[in-house]
Parts: C-alpha cells; structure tokens; sequence
C-alpha cells in the first residue's frame, strides 16, 4: 500500500491507463483475431504504462520537491531519506529498459516505448527540466503521457495481431493523443497556476494569461474532435462507440442541467468553486473503452471475460459515474441543485 501511495497510482490508473486500453481493444477489432486472443500480449505491453508511470510519478516528486515544501504542499518523496530517493527511479529504469528489450529487433515499437521515459526524464530532471521552459514543457509532458503511449500500443499491437500497420488510424490516434495530452497538462498547469506563481515555479500557465488562452483552448478541441472522428472511421465494423457517444452526451447535459456540473475544456470559469467535468474525460475513460468491449463480447463469449476484468480494473470511475446517473434520477430538476 506505502508503494502505491508513493508512485500515485490513484493519480494516473484510471486516467491514463483506461484510454490506453481502449486504443489497444480498437487496434484489436481491426485484426481478425479475438480480444480474448490478443489480451495476454495487451496485459504485457500494459506494463510498460505502469513501470513508466511509476518512474514519472517518483520522479516528479522529487524534483518538485523544493517548490512544493516552500508552499507548503505535501510531497511523498520528503519523507524518503534522500540517500533512498533516487533508488525508487533507479529500479524503474533498469527495469524499464530490460522490457524495452524484449521488442526486438522491432525497432518502431522499442522507439515508441522508450520515448516517453526520455521525454518525462526531459520534462522533470535537471538542467534540462523542461518543465520551466513554457511550451516545451507542455509538449514534453503531453508527448510522454499520452502520444508516444498511444501509439506504442497501436504499434504493438498491430505486430501482435499480424496486421500492416494501418498509418492513418496511426496518425490520427497520434494528433488525438496530442490534443488530449495537451489539454490535460493545460489543466493541471492552470489549475496549479497561483501555487507555481507562489513558489517562483515558470511554467508556461504562469506566462500566459488565462483569459487570453481561451481561444487557444477551443482550436485544440476542434483538432481533437476531428482526429476522434476520423479513428471512428477507421475502427468500422459497430456503431456502438458511436451509440455510447451519444449516451455520453446526455449524460453531460444531464449533469449539467440537474446537478450544476461546470463543463471544462482546459480553464476553469471564473467564480466560486463549483462541481465541474472535464469534456470528454469520462467518454474516454468509461464510455469508450466499454464500448469497444461490449463490440467484442457480442462477437465471442469470452470476451465478456475480458469486460468483467476491465470492469474490476477500473470499477471506481464506473462507480463514480453511476452515482451521478443516480443523482441524476433522483433530482426532478435543475432548480432543486442550484439552491
């Protein structure tokens, strides 16, 4: 459990590790071969996104670490004798690189799977430590978290599955990435703004004024939107993404309309603190993945294995959001919940 706590797995788990799944289960569909069939190889290549998020996570930790006790901002890594810290990302690297190694002679897949060991390491570690380098901090963490990853898992399992690699579902998956990489480190930078303001932390929020962005963060969703629209295009074969798609929008206008939820792009509006959703969030960590499960389940019965696996894997974000549709249920209507 201390280990847990230390790598922040409740920060990433659920986040980032669902949508990475959910670019596997696609990538599977459109192979002729069975989610169940392919699944002991996505668990494998999985494990990268663990070991790097854990490496990330302590990483982090530690180089933040002053800024963070200077404003008074709990740090995990500060209660780590510091002749242990970097034993923690030590033993993540070697074992990083010992899995990096089991991809050869592929020489895309080991490409993609070290690159965001390298751009994290960029991000955060000095001198480097793109991190305080505005824009290129943004791009490094969005790259690491979410565009090399992705891609990484379109790569492997496209080899795994014997199918050519299909280059505009891969680039599309790529600029997707991209925008949503973007707009999650945006976020998190925005929202963390007055702290690094606090503790003399440049970063590229603390240089940009937040009403001023406000565009910016609209031409990113547009890309976005028309990269996911394209990989719909290129997954085929169901309409049921499409179909929870839409389920996901009610379920937005309904949170929005019976319990006051703020919908975000990146910038939090202006105001008193407020329940808020992030767009698209829980479509790609809920919505969508389940739906490219419930494709396969209906094709072969073991796949519904597969579905109950990834349904105990990330129970909590389910769980959270039937909680809301209960709310949802019992709220007759918007003037009950803003009172």
């Amino acid at each position: 459990m201390k280990v847990i706590k230390t790598i922040r797995a409740s920060e990433w788990w659920g986040y980032k590790v669902a949508p990475l799944l959910a670019i596997g289960y696609a990538t599977v569909l459109k192979s002729d071969m069975d989610l169940w069939d392919a699944a002991p190889y996505l668990l494998y290549i999985m494990l990268a996104m663990v070991l790097g998020a854990a490496y990330v996570s302590v990483i982090n930790d530690i180089t933040d670490m002053d800024e963070d006790l200077a404003i008074g901002k709990r740090n995990r890594m500060a209660g780590v004798k510091p002749s242990r810290r970097w034993l923690f990302p030590f033993v993540a690297l070697l074992m990083g690189a010992a899995y990096i190694a089991t991809f050869y002679p592929h020489v895309l897949i080991m490409a993609l799977a070290a690159m965001p060991w390298i751009a994290f390491s960029c991000y955060s570690i000095p001198p480097v430590r793109l991190k305080k380098r505005g824009l290129w901090g943004v791009l490094a963490d969005a790259s690491g978290a979410h565009v090399f990853t992705s891609l990484f898992v379109v790569a492997a399992m496209s080899y795994y599955t014997k199918q050519k690699l299909d280059w505009i579902w891969f680039a599309a998956v790529g600029v997707w990435a991209l925008c949503y990489g973007l707009r999650g480190i945006l976020w998190h930078m925005f929202f963390d703004r007055d702290n690094d303001i606090a503790s003399n932390t440049p970063t590229f929020a603390t240089r940009v004024d937040p009403e001023r962005f406000r565009q910016r963060e609209w031409v990113i969703l547009v890309v976005e939107l028309g990269a996911f629209g394209i990989m719909l295009w290129r997954i085929g074969g169901s309409a049921m993404p499409v179909v929870f798609l839409i389920l996901y929008f009610l379920f937005l206008i309904a949170s929005w309309r019976k319990l006051g939820f703020r919908i975000v792009i990146i910038l939090m509006p202006p105001g008193q603190p407020y329940p808020y959703l992030i767009f698209l969030a829980d479509f790609y960590q809920v919505f969508f993945p389940l739906s490219l499960l419930l494709t396969a389940a209906l094709t072969s019965r073991y796949d519904w294995i597969i579905v109950f696996v990834h349904v105990a894997l990330f129970y909590w974000s389910i769980l959270r959001l039937l909680r809301y549709g209960l709310r949802i249920a019992k709220v007759p209507g918007a003037e009950a919940t803003r009172s």
